[in-house]
């Protein structure tokens, strides 16, 4: 790999658009002036052969890099504010390649408004890339614990099958959904669906000290998929969303002003069971974990 640290430096440098509120890449650090009160941090990672496969486009990595991060900002229902990346690339990867990569990622930033302040280029076996977002709150952020019984459980787009039909290398992140609960709704808490509705319902519920019953009639399934390939496959990066019985009653009207959607699914219990009924019958998951090969 002839791309080297300093190209990378003035790739991003040269395209970086200028601020008041911050100096961009090009130095050793960034400078954040006047970051407001609350900031929202995550990081996430790509690794070839993991998360996607050799045929993934410059524009699908960039998408699926900066995608799934932005996701847990929603999951805070922050705003996107700025972003560092870190870029190894393998030895057989041309200048070329690492140029139309990056520019890629550069030009999905900025659609969603997030500047690159920074990062780092290295070299590695296989593509490896990161991304720490930082994200502006606009309220308080849900969290994971503190879903209490009787709160309705909700997710916001049909589930599965997004590793085989590629959606997975495209995410939309609920960005302007998570924004629109945090500040209108105060969930009780909020996750984004990355790994999966079982895992993900299971963080909250371990968190909050809770059990759950999910009816899985009421799962919203994209075409061709059964409940239990919506519950157990992930990388749907939609969110998975817990309110009141208050807020529950009247959500539909609040989110049809904005053209948004949540799918009621199930309910908080008392712990510890997570419980799939169908027909108020008890129903086991025999999970099918995905394989990208």
């Amino acid at each position: 790999m002839s791309f080297n640290e300093d190209q990378l430096h003035r790739l991003f440098a040269e395209r970086f658009q200028p601020r008041a509120d911050m100096l961009g890449p090009g130095d050793d650090c960034a400078i954040l002036i006047n970051p407001p009160q609350q900031f929202c941090i995550s990081c996430d990672q790509l690794i070839a052969g993991v998360h996607f496969d050799e045929h993934a486009s410059s524009l699908q990595i960039a998408e699926k890099l900066i995608g799934r991060s932005l996701s847990d900002l929603a999951a805070a229902g922050a705003s996107p504010y700025s972003c560092t990346l870190t870029c190894a690339f393998p030895e057989d990867y041309s200048d070329e390649q690492s140029f139309e990569l990056c520019n890629e990622l550069i030009n999905v930033a900025a659609r969603y408004q997030l500047a690159i302040i920074g990062g780092d280029c290295s070299s590695a076996k296989q593509l490896v890339l990161s991304c720490t977002v930082m994200g502006c709150a606009n309220g308080d952020a849900p969290g994971r614990n503190s879903a209490k019984v009787g709160g309705q459980i909700y997710v916001s787009r049909p589930l599965g099958g997004a590793v085989m039909s590629g959606r997975h290398l495209l995410p939309t992140p609920e960005l302007a959904l998570g924004k629109l609960l945090v500040e209108q709704c105060r969930p009780q808490a909020m996750i984004d669906l990355s790994d999966g509705l079982d895992n993900d319902l299971r963080r909250i519920l371990r968190a909050s000290e809770v059990g759950a019953v999910i009816d899985v009639d009421l799962l919203p399934l994209n075409k061709g998929c059964d409940w239990q390939q919506a519950v157990s496959e992930g990388e749907d990066y939609g969110l998975l969303v817990v309110l009141d019985e208050t807020t529950a009653l009247t959500i539909d009207d609040i989110l049809a002003e904005y053209s948004q959607k949540l799918y009621r699914v199930g309910e908080i219990t008392a712990p510890p069971a997570l419980d799939y009924q169908q027909n108020s019958k008890s129903v086991t998951l025999e999970k099918k974990p995905f394989s990208y090969s």
